[in-house]
């Protein structure tokens, strides 16, 4: 992939993962394997590095009757060719999102990076969730990236820093959608997120 980035540096292309499910834009386009029936064209971003978690949270926004723009699988190694703040800025410039579910997983540093950028930056709410909150220090969880080093990038370290910088966090993965409803009804949002 260090290969690939280099050959991609200054070019049009965009490299989205590798590692991840792709990107799908409710009845506009979809490349990658991620389960269109469950998207609905709506006003929330989803941006992950975790394939699985990206299905569960548009599911449950989709249940609860809140659709999406577009949802971003990043994939969870090391060296990725889009990363959270990539993402992240997309959906700030784009005036059809009107909040962002961003969930990441241990090991690393993009989540703390992601948080400060958006601290600095971002202009919507953006609700949080970890992964790999139960995972032994040391050892590596699924993706290459996912491997907490020298106490850094666990799952606990990751929540406290995205709470510090006004990010709303989903304790578990069931609550995702509901932690997004809360932030939209905090921002005065939740009216016109609503499917029609």
């Amino acid at each position: 992939m260090v290969k690939v980035k280099r050959v991609l540096e200054g070019k049009k292309t965009r490299l989205l993962g590798p590692n991840c499910p792709g990107i799908l834009s409710a009845d506009e386009s979809k490349v990658g394997i991620m389960p269109g029936y469950i998207h609905k064209k709506g006003h929330i971003g989803v941006v992950s590095r975790s394939g699985t978690l990206t299905y569960e949270a548009v599911h449950q926004l989709t249940q609860n009757n809140i659709g999406q723009t577009t949802a971003v699988g990043i994939g969870g190694d090391p060296v990725n060719g889009t990363n959270f703040i990539d993402v992240l800025k997309a959906f700030n410039d784009d005036p059809e999102t009107y909040g962002v579910v961003m969930i990441g997983e241990i090991g690393g540093h993009a989540e703390e990076d992601a948080a400060e950028w958006v601290k600095a930056n971002m202009k919507k709410p953006v609700v949080g969730f970890i992964g790999g909150q139960t995972a032994p220090p040391g050892k590596r969880m699924g993706h290459a990236g996912a491997i907490i080093s020298g106490g850094k990038g666990t799952a606990a370290e990751k929540m406290k820093t995205l709470r510090s910088y006004g990010i709303k966090v989903a304790d578990t993965p069931a609550v995702i959608g509901d932690t997004m409803i809360e932030a939209l009804k905090e921002n005065g949002l939740y009216e016109k997120c609503l499917l029609k």
